[in-house]
């Protein structure tokens, strides 16, 4: 356990990055290194509604991001 604990890498995210994401989710990686959510990210929108019990209608006035090619 202790070697576990020397080579674990820790996040840190501030209160105001998560009170900033309209659904206050404390996932970290539902956050960019920037700290801002991926909410109006395509792929993590679609896993949030397949796999966390979203609808497409929580989206609402949250436009995703311009795909990058």
């Amino acid at each position: 356990m202790e070697d576990r604990l020397r080579t674990m890498n820790i996040h840190t995210l501030p209160q105001s990055a998560i009170t900033r994401c309209r659904f206050y989710i404390l996932v970290p990686s539902h956050y960019r290194e920037d700290n801002t959510c991926k909410c109006d990210d395509p792929q993590e929108r679609a896993k949030m509604i397949r796999e966390w019990g979203y609808k497409p209608s929580n989206f609402d006035g949250i436009p995703l991001q311009e795909e990058k090619p």
